[in-house]
């Protein structure tokens, strides 16, 4: 089977995308509209509707709403203004700043919790898989990982039992309901579902990619900028790490990363 590499950052596809909707029918940008770059690959609604524009402004026309907690790819800033594609709908837009959040800027304190969309029914816990320790195959992408945070100067990260069940269903589901997105439909954003079965952090993240090897899975993961950041994030010390077999991709991989 041929093998296929996935990467969430779609930056030079959906660039063209969103540079055609800005022009299309709009006056031309200003001089000062300048793009920049983001160091990381995915933000979360903060308010409770937030509506996505042809532009990064108030001043055009809104293409779309977002809810809070919803999880979109970000692809760039335009002055306070964040260029994002939510992949469930094929969304993109502009939206504000304010009210978008990268995972390592919103916390969560033990004790507490972030308000969120309330849900009629608790989704069950994960059933545990028999085995207690990591598959041969998960202990492998944890080592690559770990090799590579070494690098870097930084302590390996542990692998959370409890955080481990919840990226092990995530992959199993994304194969199951086919679909590829940090934005589970059955379970909401990684944020969202690692509080739905108790899982306790400060700062937290994900990486999920399609491949056939697990060395494979990492190299796609180190050689974009989003992905290695998680990787190489000081302030994540657990993970949880899913590998299911896909008849599409070959495996699905899902690292979940908490810091304490």
């Amino acid at each position: 089977m041929k093998k296929r590499i996935i990467a969430v950052i779609l930056l030079t596809f959906l660039s063209v995308t969103v540079f055609g909707l800005f022009s299309r029918d709009l006056a031309p940008a200003n001089a000062e509209m300048t793009w920049k770059r983001v160091d990381f690959i995915s933000g979360i609604v903060t308010a409770v509707e937030l509506n996505v524009r042809k532009g990064p402004s108030t001043k055009y026309a809104i293409v779309g709403t977002l809810k809070k907690n919803q999880w979109v790819n970000v692809l760039a800033e335009i002055n306070g203004w964040y260029v994002i594609f939510e992949p469930n709908t094929g969304l993109v837009g502009c939206v504000s700043g304010k009210y978008l959040q990268p995972p390592n800027k919103i916390n969560q304190t033990p004790g507490t919790s972030t308000p969120s969309t309330p849900k009629a029914t608790p989704t069950p816990a994960p059933t545990p898989v028999p085995q207690t320790g990591l598959s041969q195959d998960e202990k492998e992408l944890l080592d690559l990982i770990n090799a590579e945070r070494a690098k870097a100067g930084l302590a390996a990260l542990k692998a959370d039992p409890e955080l481990m069940e919840v990226a092990r269903l995530k992959a199993k589901d994304m194969v199951e309901n086919n679909y590829f997105s940090h934005q589970s439909p059955k379970y909401g954003s990684p944020f969202d579902m690692m509080r739905q079965f108790g899982i306790s952090f400060r700062s937290a993240g994900e990486n999920i990619a399609g491949n056939s090897t697990e060395e494979g899975a990492v190299k796609a993961w180190m050689n974009s900028e989003g992905h290695r950041k998680n990787i190489l994030n000081g302030n994540f010390n657990y993970t949880g790490i899913g590998i299911y077999q896909s008849p599409k991709y070959g495996k699905i991989f899902v690292q979940m990363f908490i810091g304490r």
